[in-house]
């Protein structure tokens, strides 16, 4: 095999795409999938890219995850239809790739909304949205008292979000969107990390500000299908909680 055809293949194991399903995504035909893995076809750059963002990466040095938080927007319209997202380009795009390659055409209604927040979420890995930066965590519970103080809204998501729904606990980072993520840090006092344990803060958008909710206790969250599409965005367990998140949604 050579090179291209590995790192293809390699992302299109990680996607759990099939070929056909792949070839949808990105707009070209199977056998174009088929002979780049086969190592019988040199693509251009831009045959490359779609193929692989298709899958959920871009090329760089290596496989690099792909962010387009318009797949998350296409997701969340779809499932929430109610809070009226408005819709553009990239997330009719995104709709309808995923439909040409039948990802949304599961038996079963817990599988279409599996599929479709696993796609989304594929495609928007938490750490890597626009205007993310990484934190020292000192506890969600701590910073959110202080963004409180403050009179900065933030929202959170992620694992510890999806407590609120799940039995299923992880030990994993702090995800919290937020109005300025440099204001909010500085009103949480908040310092800089390139490793963990820490926390990510997110800006919020026209998508992740939509929905989000405030319970009793006054603990804010990002809405429900935010959080089940940024747990299948994060790692360990994560993913378990999302899938569970799912079950309860479909069959309360």
């Amino acid at each position: 095999m050579t090179d291209v055809a590995r790192l293809l293949a390699r992302a299109r194991a990680f996607s759990g795409l099939s070929q056909r399903q792949t070839a949808a995504v990105a707009g070209v035909s199977t056998s174009t999938v088929s002979r780049i893995e086969r190592g019988e076809l040199d693509p251009t750059i831009a045959t490359l890219e779609r193929v692989l963002v298709a899958c959920g990466f871009r090329y760089g040095d290596g496989l690099r995850p792909n962010v387009d938080v318009d797949a998350v927007r296409a997701a969340r319209r779809v499932l929430e239809p109610e809070l009226e997202i408005p819709a553009t380009l990239g997330s009719d795009e995104w709709f309808r790739r995923w439909e040409a390659a039948g990802l949304l055409r599961a038996r079963t209604k817990e599988e279409r909304v599996n599929e479709l927040c696993v796609r989304a979420a594929q495609q928007a890995e938490l750490g890597r949205r626009p205007g993310a930066r990484l934190f020292v965590d000192r506890g969600w519970k701590a910073i959110a008292r202080d963004l409180n103080a403050a009179g900065e809204p933030w929202a959170l998501t992620g694992a510890f979000a999806a407590l609120a729904y799940t039995k299923i606990a992880v030990a994993v980072r702090t995800d919290l969107y937020v109005a300025d993520v440099e204001r909010a840090a500085c009103a949480a006092g908040l310092e800089s990390s390139c490793s963990g344990p820490y926390v990510a803060l997110i800006p919020f958008d026209e998508v992740t500000s939509a929905g989000v909710q405030q319970l009793d206790s006054g603990v804010r969250l990002a809405s429900y299908w935010q959080i089940a599409i940024d747990c299948f965005a994060g790692n360990d367990r994560m993913p378990d909680q999302a899938e569970d998140m799912i079950r309860k949604a479909v069959f309360d």
